[in-house]
């Protein structure tokens, strides 16, 4: 059964193109909460004639989320996890159609991560359609990762999708050099709003308090707690204030962004912030935050998931494929939930390919089928984790 299953995926590859652009082409950013809907439900047609009990987990004026589950009782727990959205606004995919070029696949969200959703499936199909009976399968994709679920209970699905099963597997993007990623980083972002008091800086300057002053030095704090050995980092990456370089500024504002290896580092990083939002350098400011909350947390590389990985890249030998290496990535991932659970989790299963949130991304159209054939040997092996 194992050989019927790798030879339906090897000669799979028209099939998941012919699908993968009918993805590409609905436009499902941040302002197509239709387009998601529609994602969503197109994939819930794909699944349900596999035997899989399809969900829809809604909430109002945000996107929806897919939970699919097909039950085999006493069998390995695989779950799939993903998102639905891109980056991309509505208009995208028409001005950007699918399009294979030069055994490149482009397009909106291609690479981030519409391929890794129809690789995935076509793994679940020829499983299914082989008569695979021994993996308990759940899917569950997000339609809000790239707004990091401000609307939605995705983080809670993820934890609980993922508690106690066997094997997690993100379908994020591969790396172009066909790594996974085995870690990841965690982040918050801050903002900081300081109000002071104007006045005319010519005039009467000692009747100000300048927020601009103010942000300044909050900026030289927040950028003393990097700690680089610890991977911890902090950055102000925007700031702005005041109107006219004759006025004292009444208001500045600062966009941070704090990432972190690690849940204790993350719970730190909140309190630090917080610390330097209560200082007072200008008398007369007041200084208020938002964002101070874990965006995501860290995708820490625990034993489970170290040996998942090992697993994972011991079937590229058994067929014939070079071995996958790994990667620790500073960009954060819905990985990290179910590996909080204990779960052993792999993030960047997906194709390969470059340029993610850019115009110009793409997948090496081979690596298709090549991960979708380590993606079932992997499952099919678990056993031997």
């Amino acid at each position: 059964m194992k050989t019927k299953i790798l030879e339906q995926l090897r000669n799979s590859e028209a099939e998941m193109l012919q699908f993968l652009e009918q993805l590409v082409n609905i436009d499902s950013g941040a302002d197509a909460l239709d387009g998601i809907s529609q994602v969503a439900r197109t994939i819930g047609a794909f699944l349900a004639p596999l035997g899989f009990d399809v969900q829809y987990l809604e909430t109002p004026d945000a996107p929806v989320q897919l939970l699919a589950r097909r039950a085999r009782a006493g069998k390995k727990q695989v779950l799939f996890s993903g998102h639905m959205d891109t980056v991309f606004n509505k208009g995208a995919a028409a001005a950007r159609p699918f399009k294979v070029e030069g055994g490149r696949a482009y397009g909106p969200g291609v690479l981030d991560m519409k391929g890794g959703l129809v690789m995935a499936l076509q793994v679940i199909k020829a499983m299914v359609a082989s008569g695979w009976e021994e993996t308990d399968m759940t899917v569950l994709l997000c339609g809000d990762e790239e707004m990091s679920h401000p609307f939605t209970d995705a983080v809670n699905q993820f934890k609980k999708a993922g508690a106690g099963k066997d094997a997690v597997f993100n379908l994020e993007f591969g790396r172009v050099d066909g790594s996974v990623v085995t870690g990841r980083k965690g982040t918050t972002r801050p903002t900081l709003v300081v109000e002071g008091i104007a006045a005319h800086a010519g005039n009467e300057p000692e009747k100000g308090a300048s927020a601009i002053l103010e942000l300044a030095q909050k900026t030289v704090a927040i950028h003393a707690l990097n700690n680089f050995e610890l991977g911890t980092t902090y950055n102000v990456g925007v700031f702005s204030g005041g109107t006219m370089a004759n006025i004292v500024a009444d208001k500045a504002v600062g966009e941070v962004d704090v990432r972190f290896k690690t849940i204790a580092e993350a719970e730190k990083s909140i309190a630090d912030v917080q610390r330097i939002v209560e200082t007072n350098y200008v008398p007369h400011t007041k200084t208020t935050v938002t964002g101070n909350v874990i965006k995501f947390m860290p995708f820490e590389t625990t034993l489970g998931v170290q040996r998942l990985y090992e697993h994972y890249a011991s079937q590229a030998e058994k067929l014939g494929l070079a071995k996958p290496g790994q990667q620790y990535v500073g960009g954060a991932s819905d990985a990290a939930w179910p590996a909080m659970t204990g779960a052993p989790t792999l993030c960047g299963v997906g194709p390969c390919g470059a340029g993610a949130h850019s115009d110009s991304e793409y997948i090496e159209v081979a690596t298709l089928t090549e991960r979708a054939l380590l993606l079932a040997s992997c499952i099919m092996e678990l056993d031997e984790l």
